[in-house]
């Protein structure tokens, strides 16, 4: 394996928030009208989050609601928590949460009617254009109508889709084009992606697949090597989570970090974030303690599978017998 390859993943933008707090607008002055004031956080999150969707560089978000200046201080960060938080949908959670690279928040009070409201506005500047990510949701139904997925078990689907990466994306440390590299555009479409652009590939098309997963953030370690800013995925197999590093395994041709489960070593060269292994995400994606035994759900799902297609053509042949 080239320790060079396993190592350099450069994620070196760090994702910058500038939070202006601009100070209160008087009574008599109403926000402009075309800002969609939005009962809940939620609803608000949501706005933001179809913009990031559809990478737009500007957007600004309106809540009905009443605050301090303090409070101003912490609902930019929050909404944006809000709309990057994993949902399931293949587009979004940490899917847009790792292709965007600044963000620049300006929060207000202001009145919509007679309404105490506040307005957020976010400036943002991504890794990949909106353009591109229309080229990317095309190639993402192509490859998934490729790879057959629809009697397949759910191990099948995920190796058939860490295969497919695999085989059609290679590791890309060179300098120049940097951006562009950590996205699934990059790993899908060009075919050239460093780390983090492979971990968002295998989260889109797992989640497409309905596979859950979660991107994780940290630091790869080897003895006697420089840490380097890394990414890899949990992935849900029959209810339980296992580590997987799609970036280290292509370097290495060959399945060293698949399917692998707490206390296995991973831990020891993928040093996770601080955030993650805080308790509210260990107990909601807890990472098996025991190895992958095989797709054995999956043997019984064929079987029952195999049944129906066996009583379907009896049917077919015979039509129905009844007693």
């Amino acid at each position: 394996m080239e320790l060079c390859k396993k190592l350099i993943c450069l994620i070196t933008a760090v994702l910058t928030a500038v939070i202006i707090i601009v100070p209160p607008v008087p009574a008599a002055v109403y926000a402009a009208a075309d800002v969609v004031y939005r009962e809940t956080g939620d609803e608000a999150a949501a706005d933001l989050r179809q913009a990031m969707k559809e990478r737009r560089e500007s957007v600004t978000v309106g809540i009905l609601a009443k605050t301090d200046q303090e409070g101003l201080k912490q609902v930019i960060g929050a909404l944006l928590d809000r709309a990057v938080k994993h949902t399931g949908e293949p587009d979004e959670g940490d899917y847009i949460n790792y292709q965007y690279a600044t963000y620049k928040g300006a929060a207000k009070t202001t009145h919509s009617g007679i309404s105490p409201a506040i307005e957020v506005e976010f400036t943002l500047t991504y890794y990949d254009s909106g353009d591109q990510e229309k080229e990317v949701n095309t190639k993402v139904k192509e490859i998934i109508s490729s790879l057959d997925l629809d009697r397949k078990t759910d191990y099948e689907k995920l190796t058939a889709i860490y295969d497919y990466i695999c085989n059609n994306t290679k590791f890309e440390a060179a300098e120049s084009d940097s951006d562009i590299r950590r996205t699934a555009y990059g790993a899908l479409v060009n075919g050239k992606a460093v780390c983090q652009g492979y971990s968002i590939a295998l989260y889109r098309l797992l989640l497409e697949a309905g596979i859950d997963n979660r991107i994780i953030f940290g630091k790869g370690v080897q003895a006697g090597e420089a840490e380097r800013a890394h990414t890899w995925n949990i992935v849900e197999l029959y209810g339980k989570y296992y580590y997987v590093d799609i970036t280290w395994d292509d370097s290495a041709n060959r399945r060293e970090y698949f399917l692998r489960p707490a206390g296995s070593g991973f831990e020891e060269d993928h040093v996770a974030d601080k955030d993650y292994p805080e308790d509210y995400f260990t107990e909601t994606y807890p990472v098996s303690k025991e190895r992958f035994h095989g797709d054995i759900e999956g043997s019984v799902m064929k079987t029952l599978w195999a049944a129906q297609d066996t009583e379907e053509l009896m049917r077919q042949r015979f039509g129905t017998i009844s007693g």
